[in-house]
């Protein structure tokens, strides 16, 4: 666990303006409802992780606080400023905000470093040196200086993800949301990537992370959530999500996921007794 003060507590931070605020957000897709009422916030530096089933509104939540989808209620705010009422761009979204998809969504035109560099020219107005200057630094933090010069579809899906978030990242954004960043790749992968974003996290960048990688979320997280069926049932430090969650729901989908991540899931990091069965 990533350990930073308070550990959700907000009544010792409610002094300070989070980063990202939620209020009862509601969205429906047609008589489907997605997201019932979604309350959170988010201090700057903190690293939460979102996780819980498949269909439980997780990537809906973080396209709703990017803007990709109109929400039916409620209300999302950026370091204190709403921005659900349009009232903002997407430019001035995408300049708080990077958000790193399942699917990369690289142009397949253009160059590892024109992928980069093209926001930050045209939305930041930054010289294109500049850019590639800021670029060239980004892709040595994810060691693919020497694919500088190649496409996207000459990558792996590993490499790719990790210019996808080169590129979030060459927009100075303030906040990074990461939905399923490793879903669509191949188990061997995996691991190059959250190397980066626990880079991140270790450098103090304010995250969100919807994820699968269990171990992954409990290492990296300062706050975890749970969530089902459009809501938020549980949140708190990873160890007492995973080693003693007080929701039942909670509980079934950490015994379920038990088989395919192990015990060390559950284990807490003093070894004190869990609520799961011995294995």
């Amino acid at each position: 666990m990533r350990g930073v003060s308070n550990n959700g507590n907000d009544s010792a931070s409610s002094s300070f303006v989070p980063a990202l605020e939620v209020r009862d957000l509601r969205k429906s897709f047609g008589n489907v409802s997605v997201l019932e009422g979604i309350s959170l916030s988010v201090r700057e530096g903190e690293v939460i992780s979102v996780i819980g089933p498949s269909g439980s509104g997780k990537s809906t939540l973080a396209r709703c606080i990017c803007r990709l989808e109109e929400i039916d209620g409620g209300e999302v705010f950026l370091y204190g400023d709403r921005i659900d009422n349009g009232k903002h761009s997407n430019r001035d979204i995408a300049r708080l905000v990077g958000m790193i998809f399942q699917q990369f969504n690289l142009f397949p035109h253009l160059s590892v470093l024109e992928n980069i560099i093209l926001s930050p020219v045209r939305i930041l107005g930054n010289s294109p040196k500049a850019a590639e200057e800021k670029a060239m630094a980004l892709l040595q933090r994810v060691g693919l200086c020497e694919k500088k010069s190649a496409r996207p579809n000459e990558l792996s899906g590993g490499q790719r993800q990790r210019v996808a978030i080169a590129r979030a990242l060459a927009m100075n954004p303030k906040i990074m949301l990461f939905d399923e960043p490793t879903s669509a790749l191949d188990p061997e992968l995996v691991g190059e990537v959250l190397d980066v974003i626990a880079d991140l996290a270790q450098s103090g960048m304010t995250m969100m992370i919807i994820t699968h990688e269990m171990l992954f979320a409990k290492e990296v997280s300062d706050r975890v959530l749970f969530m089902d069926g459009g809501k938020i049932l549980e949140q708190g430090p990873p160890d007492s999500i995973f080693t003693s969650p007080k929701v039942p729901r909670t509980q079934l989908f950490l015994q379920r996921m038990l088989a395919h991540v192990g015990k060390e899931l559950v284990q807490a990091h003093s070894d004190e007794r869990t609520w799961t069965h011995d294995a």
